[in-house]
């Protein structure tokens, strides 16, 4: 089990890596390829639009091959973007670079959360993915400095080195045991079906809508208000990073938590974290209020994310499937939300002020959190996991 955590954890960390490393070079980039804001932006969103298209076909994949090949084959794709990164000579292949990271990501956030969560009794399984969200969290911490290597360097050598670490990761993966193979389940749609129907999927489902409602919303408006009131750069990067860093922290603790007050319990936590957050940063602060602010995400998404994916193997279990397809169908609604988020925030903050934004994702969040306790009420009327 311990190599499995090992593989899992450094799988989770790269992906944390590579995805914030790009943010600092986009200026470098967009140098050296002559990119429009547009391009910059495809260039940005080849993550998502590839994860999206991955995630639930992985986490499939990973209940009819064994969850370690398919992360196996997501780590590959980490390597070869990584190398990519390093060498591509056209705008075109910095973006099949860009699409394969989000291929290796959905393999990584479904099909290795399932190797973890299959081959974890129940009752450890908070305190085991607390502890890997904060390895993930870590990830995130090292993603700029990845890139502020890059930009002192050369994107050559910051990205060979991610690539080594890739290597590491696959070493590790293909190293650790299987594990538990999970019985084959029905058919994709037959087992999406299934999962639909269970209340506790429902919830988790509405707990990640709130991370990416809260999160996106809070990332975009108060960095740019930030950057408005003659906040640099690098005392943005600051905040970011210790944001990160208190996310790490309670990576470590949130599945302790959790063994106390329930993955829900954990959960509806750090929703209404989200909601207080989103509604307070409404209000006219100083700069200091929006940079504590910005900070205080950190803690909060590890938080969620430690509750979720219990809750949603506990669900599978029920159902008799893979963790995988469960796993992939939060992670869907993750992503995609995090994508069209700040496109809805900007488009309301522009027409009715930041303070209207703010207002609306926090009211999208108490809907979010009340739909959630109704469905942990129906599952215990139905004797299901809550």
């Amino acid at each position: 089990m311990q190599r499995i955590r090992l593989a899992v954890g450094t799988t989770m960390f790269i992906d944390g890596l590579l995805y914030l490393a790009i943010f600092p070079l986009l200026p470098i980039f967009s140098s050296q390829y002559d990119l429009s804001k547009l391009d910059a932006a495809v260039l940005l969103s080849g993550y998502q639009v590839a994860f999206v298209a991955t995630v639930i076909p992985a986490g499939w994949l990973a209940g009819r091959f064994g969850p370690r090949n398919v992360v196996a084959v997501g780590l590959i794709c980490f390597v070869l973007a990584s190398l990519l990164f390093a060498v591509a000579p056209t705008f075109g292949l910095l973006v099949a670079a860009r699409a394969l990271q989000g291929v290796a990501g959905g393999c990584g956030w479904s099909a290795a959360m399932s190797w973890l969560t299959e081959n974890t009794e129940r009752e450890r399984r908070s305190r085991v993915v607390g502890l890997i969200s904060g390895i993930s969290a870590a990830g995130a911490v090292a993603g700029p400095v990845i890139g502020a290597l890059a930009a002192a360097t050369s994107v050559m050598l910051a990205f060979s080195l991610v690539a080594i670490i890739g290597l590491v990761a696959l070493t590790l993966t293909l190293l650790a045991p299987a594990g538990r193979i999970p019985p084959a389940g029905p058919a994709l749609v037959t087992t999406l079906r299934s999962l639909l129907g269970h209340p506790m999927l429902i919830a988790s489902l509405c707990f990640a809508f709130t991370v990416a409602i809260c999160l996106s919303t809070v990332d975009l408006l108060a960095i740019l208000e930030l950057g408005v009131r003659g906040v640099d750069a690098t005392t943005i990067g600051i905040i970011l990073s210790t944001g990160a860093l208190l996310g790490v922290g309670m990576g470590a603790v949130a599945g302790r938590i959790a063994e106390r007050i329930g993955s829900f319990g954990l959960c509806l936590l750090g929703a209404v974290g989200m909601a207080l957050l989103t509604g307070v940063l409404a209000l006219p602060l100083p700069v200091w209020g929006l940079g504590v602010g910005i900070m205080l995400v950190g803690p909060l998404f590890p938080m969620l994310m430690t509750g979720i994916y219990p809750m949603i193997a506990a669900a599978s279990d029920d159902l008799g499937v893979p963790h995988g397809t469960a796993n992939g169908m939060v992670n869907i609604c993750w992503t995609g939300a995090t994508a069209l988020v700040p496109l809805a925030a900007a488009q309301l903050a522009d027409a009715e002020g930041d303070a209207a934004a703010y207002a609306s994702a926090a009211a999208l969040t108490v809907g979010l959190i009340a739909i959630a306790v109704l469905m942990r009420s129906r599952a215990r009327n139905l004797s299901l996991s809550s």
